[in-house]
């Protein structure tokens, strides 16, 4: 049986729900990683480039959440963001999306938030599984060839 290894990065600037939705999460995941702000969670992303999801705020200092997805997606990074934010609302949404956010749940909606961290997990797990199927589907061929 092979274990499944996802890694998890969570940014906010709330110390307490930082910490609480680490102990939640490290439940589900192999490696929770936080950071208070997104220049922290750029500099997390840089050092472990294996986080399979990122929940993120959006209204933090020195860098928002906003800034951080852009700076994601301009650098081309394949990491799923879910934004979990009191401070929501059409046009941010809409901001975060051309970026790519992967979800959007207002706070304090916890069940939410662990629903679309479970359906982005699921989401990357299926991809992982479909690229290993076109992998031996590949290798199936040329052993066909060889035959």
């Amino acid at each position: 049986m092979t274990t499944k290894i996802q890694t998890l990065l969570i940014v906010d600037d709330e110390p307490d729900l930082l910490e609480g939705l680490k102990i939640i999460f490290s439940r589900v995941v192999t490696t929770v990683y936080t950071a208070e702000n997104g220049l922290e969670g750029l500099a997390a992303i840089k050092a472990h480039p294996n986080i399979s999801c990122i929940i993120s705020d959006i209204k933090m200092p020195k860098l928002d959440g906003v800034g951080m997805i852009r700076e994601i997606h301009n650098k081309n990074l394949n990491i799923p963001v879910i934004f979990y934010t009191g401070h929501g609302n059409e046009d941010l949404m809409r901001e975060v999306a051309k970026y790519g956010a992967y979800d959007f749940v207002d706070k304090p909606d916890l069940r939410g938030l662990q629903e679309a961290v479970r359906s982005c997990l699921d989401a990357i797990g299926k991809e992982k599984v479909e690229e290993g199927d076109e992998e031996l589907s590949q290798m199936l061929d040329k052993l066909k060839d060889i035959e």
